[in-house]
């Protein structure tokens, strides 16, 4: 039961944090703040990723796992994947510029690793429950998100959608066993830089 729970209680907080990015980038639309829209998911997580942290007495800072060199092969790997999976969907992107794209995609890597993933585990630690499955329900968490906000915006592109839900599976599968294993941000973050930057500058072209 608490497995579901936990899935419940993460889904109910992406969806607090989603409404309150909107209301962020509403705000920075009416102030043309526009590389702040970019990251309102991010800026909107960190009170709480804080918050879950003291709370779990846990932190994404042990740099000793970074030299973990099978933790660098499966993140590789889960790249590799995604980005070929990403490739399937031969989607155009407007011309804009890689280095804040990777950026951001560095830092989402707070909500949904350091905050989310970070959150379920706890919860399931306190149950006395494996925390592994932290792993897959924050995987499920983060692509019944996608589904939603395609259903709000009505999207019709049944492929692309399919695609875009495969690959944050695959993603967060791999790259969350990788956080799981190190408790460190480090590789989460390149890991997701890099498939951003392989994914707009060569494959989704």
């Amino acid at each position: 039961m608490w497995y579901c729970l936990s899935c419940l209680m993460g889904f109910l907080l992406s969806g607090a944090c989603y409404g309150g990015s909107l209301f962020l980038q509403s705000f920075c639309i009416k102030k043309t703040i526009y590389w702040l829209q970019r990251m309102s998911m991010v800026v909107i997580s960190i009170i709480p990723t804080i918050i879950i942290g003291i709370c779990f007495s846990s932190h994404p800072f042990h740099f000793i796992s970074i030299f973990n060199w099978k933790l660098w092969v499966l993140a590789i790997a889960t790249v590799a994947v995604t980005s070929l999976i990403i490739m399937l969907k031969h989607e155009r992107h407007e011309d804009v510029p890689l280095a804040p794209l990777c950026l951001e995609a560095a830092c989402m890597e707070i909500p949904q690793r350091v905050m989310m993933q970070t959150f379920v585990c706890g919860i399931l630690s306190m149950q006395e429950l494996n925390t592994l499955w932290g792993v897959f329900i924050t995987a499920l968490i983060w692509c019944a998100g996608i589904l939603v906000q395609a259903f709000v915006s009505k999207q019709k592109n049944f492929k692309h959608l399919f695609l875009e839900v495969f690959a944050s599976f695959a993603f967060s599968m791999g790259i969350g066993y990788v956080f799981y294993s190190s408790e460190c941000l480090v590789i989460p973050m390149l890991a997701h830089a890099a498939e951003r930057f392989v994914t707009r500058k060569y494959l989704a072209k």
